[in-house]
């Protein structure tokens, strides 16, 4: 199986859309988050929300898991949060690569969300790595399944 044909939903901050786009455009992962391609001043980003919400709703009802990216310990993801409810309504598995404050444990949080039975921390920070990792574990769920 080409590992490439999963299709994998990006989540994570905006200012890391083009090392999403990065995996898609020049390693040739399958990608499939057209948020990435969204600018900032762009009219949808602007004036409607909502269609932006529908497409992120529509890939990672489409996708076949989804690849929570954290870079700084200071990121605080908000969109990222509804995009793994999301998936966890799909039935999908979330894979996190890096992590910061939001997904981890404070004395008035134990980040329950991330106790989910689809929900797996990768023992790396390197978002191509990270990608890798999560692939091999989905090829893994296939065979056992095979």
């Amino acid at each position: 199986m080409n590992t490439k044909n999963f299709k994998v939903y990006t989540a994570g901050k905006v200012w890391h859309q083009d090392k999403f786009k990065d995996l898609r455009d020049n390693k040739k992962y399958n990608v499939k988050a057209r948020w990435i391609d969204l600018t900032d001043d762009c009219d949808i980003v602007q004036n409607d929300k909502p269609t932006l919400w529908k497409m992120c709703y529509e890939d990672v009802r489409d996708c076949d898991f989804v690849l929570l990216y954290c870079e700084d310990q200071n990121e605080e993801q908000r969109g990222a949060l509804v995009e793994l409810g999301m998936a966890y309504g799909f039935g999908k598995t979330v894979y996190a690569v890096g992590t910061c404050k939001t997904i981890q444990p404070t004395k008035i949080s134990d980040v329950a969300f991330t106790h989910y039975k689809d929900f797996h921390w990768l023992p790396t920070a390197d978002l191509e790595v990270g990608y890798k990792m999560a692939i091999n574990r989905e090829l893994n769920k296939l065979r056992k399944v095979g």
